[in-house]
């Protein structure tokens, strides 16, 4: 459960400037004028793929950033006994070996993503201050495209789904820095389930091995990677043309193995039958309210009405098919309702085709361990 937010009477503000000095206060007015601060845009990313969907390689002056920005992250969380590790393709280019070969970048990396555990974020705030950062959650006004970064503390850090959490470089009153190559880092919290077992994208356990971090040096500083089953197994959730390409490169490093593939197989097949489940309990909350009488336009508002289905805009035409299905059909169970949602969003079809998808990935990494084998016979 998340700690309950304190809000300060006005009396107890009034006390606590009262005992200020002017320079306490002075400082206090400055850091408050930068709790929101205005930021470009974010850089389009597209434009260093190529038409192949590759990355693009990146220039000496990129590879320069790059090298630094994770100087400067290795040098953050020296020290610190947190359990944090690199989350994206740039785990690739270190497995790849780019600490030791600026030649070893897959490409460009658009910026630092990392994972950190939700229990530890008074200790992450702390090491980041000590260190020039701070928390931030971004969102985007519709009027400016700008972004509006919101300086706030661990304990609102994950409270908003709205915004973006986002570690930024920050001056001495509060002020985000520009000149820091190691900036807008994403975070990514480490959730875990009641047993304390860490959860992956459909809420279902994923082994723990996977949010364990890996380090690695890097230009003398230790940089804590991602296991490569944890790697693979979100550039198969994301599907992005690059994150294809990709997953080539990751099992061209060698780093993937058979096991790793197999954990992903595990864990896909608990997620299909997780949103089985959760669709079931979706389709309970409705189900029974729904009258003979009742036609297609009445059944989608009651469908409509259900708080998951609220914000998903996407799915709109499918559920005026669900209600329209569910309206000329005698059998109004809940059974025979998720059956037909099953067909009309081609469930089975899409978990099928992602069953074929790590089929063959495994199939690409048991080859290349084929042809390393060959290679290393040859060299004998």
């Amino acid at each position: 459960m998340n700690p309950e937010k304190y809000n300060p009477t006005q009396e107890e503000i009034n006390k606590a400037e009262s005992m200020m000095t002017e320079e306490q206060r002075r400082a206090s007015e400055i850091r408050a004028d930068y709790t929101e601060q205005e930021q470009p845009p974010w850089e389009d990313f597209t434009e260093k793929i190529d038409e192949n969907f590759v990355r693009k390689r990146p220039s000496p002056e990129v590879i320069k950033t790059m090298n630094k920005s994770l100087e400067e992250l290795g040098q953050v969380f020296e020290g610190s006994d947190l359990n944090w590790h690199l989350d994206g393709a740039l785990n690739i280019s270190l497995m790849n070996g780019a600490g030791e070969n600026s030649e070893k970048y897959i490409g460009e990396h658009k910026d630092v993503d990392i994972s950190v555990e939700k229990g530890e974020l008074e200790t992450l705030e702390a090491q980041l201050f000590k260190n020039g950062y701070g928390l931030f959650l971004s969102r985007t006004e519709d009027k400016t495209k700008n972004k509006i970064m919101r300086r706030v503390s661990y304990r609102d850090f994950t409270e908003s789904d709205a915004e973006h959490m986002l570690i930024a470089a920050i001056d001495e009153n509060g002020k985000i820095r520009r000149d820091k190559s190691l900036n807008f880092v994403d975070v990514h919290i480490i959730q875990r389930g009641e047993v304390g077992k860490p959860l992956g994208v459909s809420g279902t356990p994923i082994p723990e091995k996977w949010v364990q971090p890996q380090p690695l040096e890097f230009h003398g500083r230790q940089i804590n990677i991602s296991h490569p089953g944890k790697v693979l197994y979100y550039k198969l959730h994301q599907g992005r043309n690059y994150d294809v390409t990709d997953v080539e490169k990751l099992i061209e490093t060698g780093k993937i193995t058979e096991e790793d593939i197999d954990d992903i197989e595990r864990v896909y097949e608990d997620e299909f039958k997780a949103n089985i489940e959760r669709g079931l309990k979706i389709f309970e909350g409705f189900a029974n309210q729904i009258t003979p009488e009742m036609n297609a336009d009445k059944i989608f508002e009651l469908i409509q009405s259900q708080p998951e289905f609220q914000k998903r805009e996407d799915m709109k035409e499918g559920l005026k098919k669900l209600a329209e299905k569910i309206t000329g059909s005698e059998d109004k169970s809940i059974d025979n309702i998720l059956a037909i949602a099953i067909s009309i969003f081609g469930v089975e079809e899409k978990n099928n085709q992602k069953r074929d998808e790590i089929k063959r990935v495994k199939q690409s990494i048991i080859d290349a361990q084929k042809i390393k084998q060959i290679r290393e016979e040859l060299k004998k």
